[in-house]
């Protein structure tokens, strides 16, 4: 499969002195991409010296040059244009010339018939084609986006292919939608496959979108990483791939804000690994479970908010994107984590994509002194909150972040079913509760006919937590003091959602087993306090065994571990670098057999 990437979203960076064109070239290096996709307006932005350079030393090249040419400003002006851009395709040595008409007429084209802009564009790359062949240059263009063009439907990029025979088209998988909301890109493809030349591959999400391309329907689509949004790209790709396509895909990737320079690599790579694994037949999702009360699968990866940039409030479209490119549909928030709301709540409003995820957030988390309030009043209160900051009608899962023995279960469970009448929750459920708390809870919900806790989530993972690490009654279910909590779990088959599963870094592979010194240097305070013990020493010392015998990470056998267990589990995951997550999306597709987690638990 040859891989090319349409680099127009870089050119923000360039004007801030973040880019370059070694780094534009290193970053598609890095992905496996040998061809770019350049806007003509990008030669004077890098320079077309520094690109040659690049492309020297990185064995990159320049496959499609793309130049926005005068569609309603006469022929002479529209031919000046085109000359220029032979001779730029020249210098830069591209073979290919795609050509968009009409960005600098918006207002003009948006004033012409749809009849009158077919003629002028006909014409227009009729004279392109005639140039093209005298340069030896190859002409396209393809399905615009924005909707005053006559490009935008298939229908009338079908009358332009016809009108001008030899004339090249290029494919965008979602381009189609700006004219077309109900297009079927299996069928469109049917109908041009044979004037394509070359298949510009982009997702996108639609809706009510700011910063967005704007629909014929007043709807609006925008760019998002491969695989999160709502174009069926894993079917188009392997129709591709079964009707012979040889000719390039271009990966559109599109950068999002925050990120920058070198770390585009990380966001890219989401693209590239979705695409390559269409055209292989791979499939790269986490396993799903099912939880009794909502209405879609649950990813047993859940991806945790508690991380700075959440915290802090920061856009993390970008990171949430990649998340739920790889099949990660599962969200973990709550109340007591900053800003994190916030940050998720943008993202499914901006996304449009409510539908598709499972969200989850918590209230009544241990204050800064240490102590613990659940009861109705914080319940209801929190949970108002949560709603108004996530922007959400409802809730899939709400779980109390505490237990306060103070408060009776009655009073928790009445409430809690209250707001599920009321359509603001899906199921409910508790974190850092003991199995018998939970076992008092739902026999009292049984004896009134209402609903009980459906979703545990304590910590639980490969490492003996042998302290509460923040205090207000964190609750575990690891070590031997805990088997029958295990068992119960197990018996019952409630879900658990374990956190802390990699015990803070423990597991991370940034230190070495017994290396105190290392361990303290990479992990936090509550880390160092939960976890940093001799038996987890030995613990890590097994993993390292075994990783070496499998030819893996500590971390990856560290998770498989975790869904070894007989008990119904799923694991929250966090991370700030989107490459880390097929590793942890692998590790729980394979886990770990009875003999080998018997060797991990092995202290001797």
């Amino acid at each position: 499969m040859k891989l090319s990437l349409l680099t127009f979203s870089f050119m923000g960076d360039v004007l801030t002195h973040r880019m370059d064109a070694e780094t534009l070239c290193r970053i598609a290096k890095e992905n496996g991409i040998e061809e770019l996709d350049l806007q003509e307006a990008e030669l004077r932005l890098y320079g077309v010296k520094a690109l040659k350079k690049a492309f020297a030393n990185s064995g990159v090249r320049c496959g499609c040059l793309i130049a926005a040419l005068p569609f309603c400003q006469g022929v002479e002006r529209y031919t000046a244009s085109l000359e220029k851009a032979f001779k730029a395709c020249e210098t830069i040595g591209a073979d290919k010339l795609m050509i968009t008409a009409g960005i600098f007429d918006t207002k003009v084209c948006k004033q012409l018939r749809r009849e009158e802009q077919l003629r002028r564009v006909i014409e227009l790359f009729t004279i392109a084609l005639e140039r093209g062949q005298e340069y030896g240059i190859e002409i396209l263009f393809e399905d615009a986006p924005q909707p005053y063009k006559p490009l935008s439907s298939s229908t009338d990029c079908r009358a332009i292919l016809d009108a001008v025979p030899g004339l090249g088209f290029v494919f965008d998988t979602a381009n189609f939608l700006v004219a077309e909301p109900d297009c079927n890109i299996l069928t469109t493809w049917e109908m041009l496959k044979n004037r394509v030349r070359r298949v510009h591959l982009k997702d996108v999400v639609r809706g009510n979108i700011p910063r967005a391309e704007v629909c014929q329907n007043g709807e609006s689509i925008l760019t998002v990483a491969t695989g999160s949004g709502i174009i069926p790209l894993r079917p188009f790709v392997e129709k591709l791939k079964a009707d012979g396509y040889d000719g390039v895909c271009c990966v559109e990737y599109m950068a999002k804000a925050g990120v920058h320079g070198e770390e585009h690599s990380l966001y890219l790579d989401t693209y590239v690994r979705n695409i390559r694994a269409y055209w292989e037949g791979e499939e790269i999702r986490p396993p799903y479970g099912t939880i009794p009360g909502l209405d879609k699968p649950v990813s047993r990866i859940f991806f945790g908010t508690a991380i700075r940039p959440m915290l802090t409030g920061r856009d993390v479209n970008a990171l949430l994107d990649a998340v739920l490119a790889l099949g990660i549909n599962a969200f973990d928030c709550a109340r007591g984590y900053g800003l994190a709301e916030k940050s998720l709540g943008k993202w499914i409003r901006e996304r449009n994509n409510r539908d598709k995820i499972v969200l989850l957030t918590k209230c009544g988390n241990v204050n800064l002194k240490g102590e613990v309030c659940v009861n109705r009043t914080v319940i209801l209160s929190e949970m108002e909150k949560s709603l108004k900051t996530l922007d959400v009608d409802y809730i899939d899962i709400y779980l109390l972040h505490r237990d306060d023995p103070n408060t009776p279960v009655s009073e928790i469970i009445d409430t809690l079913n209250e707001c599920k009448q009321k359509g603001k929750i899906r199921v409910f459920g508790v974190s850092n509760w003991t199995h018998e708390r939970i076992a008092e809870a739902n026999a009292y919900a049984e004896s009134r006919g209402l609903e009980g806790f459906s979703v545990s989530s304590p910590n639980y993972g490969l490492a003996h937590q042998i302290c509460d690490p923040w205090g207000g009654g964190c609750v575990t279910v690891t070590g031997p003091e805990n088997a029958g909590a295990r068992a119960w779990y197990a018996a019952n088959q409630m879900p658990l959602i374990a956190y802390s599963s990699l015990a803070r870094g423990f597991f991370s592979g940034k230190f070495k087993a017994f290396d105190y010194e290392g361990a303290e240097r990479v992990l936090d305070g509550p880390g160092q306090k939960g976890y940093l013990c001799e038996e987890n020493m030995k613990r890590l010392k097994n993993a390292e065994i075994l990783a070496e015998k499998y030819g893996t990470s500590v971390t990856d056998i560290a998770l498989r571990y975790l869904f070894g267990s007989d008990m119904n589990v799923y694991a929250v995951m966090s991370t700030t670098n989107p490459r880390r997550l097929p590793g942890n999306v692998a590790a729980a597709n394979h886990p770990l057999g009875k003999e080998e987690i018997s060797f991990l638990e092995n202290n001797e």
